[in-house]
């Protein structure tokens, strides 16, 4: 079974723009967040998840966007350090709740840009890094070693996709991404070592470059739950053919730059 971190939205809000998506003068409705988040929980829940919670808190409106509090493998956490000061104050709400529910707790130097399992995704043992906006490159090692796996730096280089869960979506053996969110070495180098590593473990691996229309739907911020695929993307048949889609729109969260994966965390 699945376990997922969730955060209310009761204080999410558009207080300042840090991404491209965000617009002071387009505020999400606070009524329709709430039921579309509400959606989302009862989904999940649906899907055989198991959701632990942590509480929002007033003046830090991106906290339900809880990807971003760190990178968990087993019982450990690696905790983020965030690049922009409007989200800096989340760090230590994150680290209360761990270290209440007893994870094992690991800090990287704060000079290093480090955000989480928004750029920070699994695919079977390798660690999947994101860098170019949020994390810095430096961090990926230091990352990785305290989780002891094996790791790929991907650049970033389009700002609307700026965490790497934006545009990547390595699940079962299946890969959605979006090429033109990187450099072109990064994608031949991640290409590379995902057909390695099919090659290691013996399975066939469906790769998936989408278009701009589908990923500006988020579609590779979707998450997957056995066969249930949850997504915010309404034309995604064609990417999630042999799964059981789940559509929860997202519309007021992607205004902020989110949806679905980066609104949970995997535990």
């Amino acid at each position: 079974m699945s376990k997922i971190l969730l955060c209310n939205p009761s204080c999410y809000s558009i207080e300042y723009e840090i991404n491209p998506w965000m617009d002071t003068n387009n505020k999400p409705d606070q009524r329709i967040s709430e039921k579309q988040w509400n959606l989302l929980h009862d989904t999940l829940l649906r899907c055989g998840a198991e959701i632990v919670y942590i509480s929002s808190e007033p003046k830090v409106p991106d906290m339900v966007f809880v990807a971003n509090a760190g990178i968990v493998k087993g019982n450990t956490v690696v905790l983020s350090n965030f690049k922009h000061p409007e989200r800096q104050k989340e760090k230590q709400y994150y680290k209360d709740w761990f270290l209440k529910n007893n994870y094992r707790v690991i800090e990287i130097p704060e000079h290093l840009n480090f955000e989480g399992a928004g750029d920070a995704l699994f695919f079977n043992d390798i660690l999947f890094m994101g860098h170019g906006f949020r994390t810095d490159l430096a961090a990926h090692k230091l990352v990785a070693t305290a989780l002891n796996v094996d790791y790929t730096s991907c650049e970033l280089i389009d700002p609307r996709f700026y965490h790497l869960d934006t545009c990547f979506l390595p699940i079962q053996n299946r890969v959605v991404y979006y090429r033109k969110a990187f450099s072109n070495s990064s994608a031949n180098k991640m290409l590379k070592t995902l057909l390695n590593e099919s090659q290691r473990t013996n399975q066939y691996l469906d790769i998936v470059n989408v278009c701009e229309g589908l990923a500006k739907q988020f579609v590779c911020n979707s998450i997957c739950i056995g066969e249930n695929i949850i997504t915010p993307s309404k034309d995604c048949a064609s990417v999630f053919y042999d799964n059981v889609i789940n559509y929860c729109d997202m519309s007021e969260f992607i205004k902020a730059g989110g949806a679905v994966k980066c609104l949970t965390l995997q535990l």
